[in-house]
């Protein structure tokens, strides 16, 4: 029974918790509390058959005002969510969030954490627009919920609805008839029973990342496919340019087309696998992709793990790839056989262009993670682990 005598629901358990930065304005503090009640009142009457738990929790430092990268608030609310074993969290800063697409952003989720960010820098500019703050914060939680679920923009005129202004949240409050069943299929896979809590969990770390991964199987592609990884090429600028110089000087150079001659087919699949899996374990490395291990296994981070290794190990290839074509391209091109004769010293030239373009590849890539390297932290993690910006 609840507070007020009426019946809990039985069904299964979804929590969600709100996390207010502990320097937040009294405004904010009353804010919140209000549209944490209203998310769940909306949620309660929208999808009955689920254990509705919404709470706020104070977190125990704030962003610390200005301009705030979204990743950070990602660390802090991965170390809450574990200590509290939520479902689902929602932090809410008054600081601007770092943007990378838009030229502002109310907010950003990630599903590979459950999370999404929430802030009120823009949600309201005058004062006759404080009684807004609570309405048009439930809005913009409901919205990112939505899309944390597996919902996407509509034009339906309801909580799904494209934003393009903080006035357009005004007057939300609810989801399309097709929106319920996809969001009641998601939640009962998000509420059913984790990995660390079955029996068996403590068998070591590789049984329970495997036991992860099985639970999750039907998640996992779409986890690896909302991290975009084929655009890596086009969003590091930083990997593409190093990998770009490396291909013009390697192409150019007599010297490579020598070593491309001499190697065999097995030395170019071999140098290719290396590159591709030395690069991807120096750019996890480096920018400090994985979560790090705060107490028990938890199946949340494992599953975000394994998507984030999949995900770099992807791009990785598509950039592998991308230098290939290209290389090909100016090989077939640019060198006819009668310069490449007389630079590898060779009147047969099979199977010539294609070693090259592999051996250019590898390198290239191994050069373009250097580059890589050097991108902002944040940036790097934006691009891996922040599926969307609103």
């Amino acid at each position: 029974m609840s507070a007020d005598g009426t019946a809990r629901p039985t069904g299964p358990k979804v929590e969600v918790a709100w996390l207010i930065e502990a320097g937040a304005s009294e405004r904010l503090r009353q804010a919140v509390p209000a549209a944490a009640d209203a998310m769940a009142g909306m949620l309660s009457g929208c999808l009955p058959a689920f254990d509705w738990h919404v709470s706020t929790v104070t977190r125990s430092d704030d962003s610390g005002g200005g301009t705030v990268e979204p990743v950070r608030l990602l660390d802090a609310a991965e170390v809450e969510r574990d200590a509290g074993g939520w479902d689902f969290v929602l932090v809410v800063t008054e600081s601007e969030l770092a943007s990378h697409v838009h030229p502002q952003a109310l907010g950003v989720t990630s599903s590979v954490f459950e999370t999404a960010i929430l802030s009120t820098a823009f949600l309201t500019r005058t004062d006759a627009e404080d009684n807004a703050l609570a309405r048009r914060l439930t809005a913009l939680a409901l919205h990112l919920f939505g899309r944390l679920n597996g919902l996407s923009p509509d034009a339906a005129g309801d909580l799904m609805a494209p934003i393009d202004v903080p006035g357009d949240l005004d007057g939300r409050n609810r989801f399309t008839e097709a929106a319920l069943p996809v969001l009641g299929r998601r939640l009962e896979e998000v509420a059913d029973l984790r990995v660390e809590e079955m029996e068996g969990a403590g068998a070591g770390p590789v049984a329970f990342y495997a036991r992860s991964l099985w639970r999750n199987r039907t998640a996992l592609p779409g986890a690896i496919f909302r991290m975009r990884p084929w655009s890596f090429p086009l969003r590091l600028s930083r990997l593409t340019t190093a990998a770009a110089s490396a291909l013009a000087v390697l192409m150019m150079t007599a010297e490579s087309w020598e070593v491309a001659a001499n190697l065999g087919l097995p030395a170019v699949v071999v140098l290719s696998l290396l590159a591709l899996t030395a690069t991807s374990v120096y750019l996890l490395r480096a920018q400090r992709l994985l979560a790090p291990r705060r107490g028990p296994l938890r199946e949340q981070r494992a599953v975000s793990n394994v998507s984030t290794v999949v995900a770099v190990a992807l791009g990785m290839c598509v950039t592998y790839l991308s230098v290939f074509a290209v290389a090909f391209a100016m090989g077939a091109g640019l060198f006819g056989d009668a310069l490449l004769a007389g630079w590898v010293g060779a009147g047969e030239l099979p199977g010539l262009r294609p070693h090259m373009a592999a051996f250019t590849a590898s390198l290239s890539v191994a050069i373009g993670a250097l580059g890589a390297s050097f991108e902002p932290y944040g940036y790097f993690r934006h691009v891996t682990q922040v599926d969307e910006e609103v």
